[in-house]
């Protein structure tokens, strides 16, 4: 079930990566759209960042979890 949910999300990512934003026309910074997609980048860095520390600390909190079923029983 787990690999389902996790085969699930990471196909709506990859479906909702805009192609526009990865083939814009060349590193102009006079380009209209420049500003738009480095800011685009730097958020898709930092939710990727703020994602995986979310993620350490789930998997932290359901260990010391199950460490604590295990130490009462």
């Amino acid at each position: 079930m787990k690999s389902a949910v996790k085969s699930l999300v990471a196909g709506l990512c990859l479906a909702l990566m805009s192609s526009i934003v990865l083939a814009h026309p060349g590193h102009d910074h006079a380009h209209w759209s420049s500003e738009l997609i480095h800011m685009l980048t730097w958020l898709a860095i930092a939710s990727v960042i703020v994602g995986g520390l979310i993620y350490k600390q789930v998997l932290r909190r359901k260990g010391s979890k199950q460490e604590d079923k295990n130490h009462d029983a």
